[in-house]
């Protein structure tokens, strides 16, 4: 008698399915939020200039789609978050610079951990 249902194979399936993504994009997670962090230092210490802002702007964004296709939908939504707050415009205010350190701090978080864990959108951000 088989101890588990079809619908838990299934999702076994596709729990071993994310965290092979996972290890693949990994690495390239890890890179883009360099890119985001290198950004938030220069933003913090020095004007951030055009071309560091918007690399930053375009690694938050590819952040985004792919933590939401492997399982960590509230780093996607941090990432869509990052991106709103560098979209090219004005100085940074102290309060936007607050908030991006937050933000990125989450992130780094939600990357560290990976999606073994449950993903739980109620987190404080």
């Amino acid at each position: 008698m088989e101890s588990s249902t079809p619908s838990e194979g299934r999702e076994y399936e596709l729990t071993q399915r994310i965290l092979k993504l996972w290890e693949r994009y990994k690495p390239l997670c890890l890179e883009r939020l360099s890119v985001i962090e290198e950004a938030r230092t220069a933003a913090s210490s020095t004007t951030l200039d055009d071309e560091v802002r918007g690399k930053a702007e375009s690694a938050a964004h590819k952040l985004a789609g792919v933590l939401g296709s492997i399982g960590l939908p509230e780093g996607s939504k941090i990432a869509s978050d990052i991106e709103a707050i560098l979209q090219p415009g004005d100085t940074l205010a102290p309060g936007q610079l607050l908030r991006l350190s937050e933000l990125v701090a989450n992130l780094r978080s939600q990357l560290t951990r990976g999606p073994t864990a449950h993903d739980d959108s109620s987190e404080t951000h």
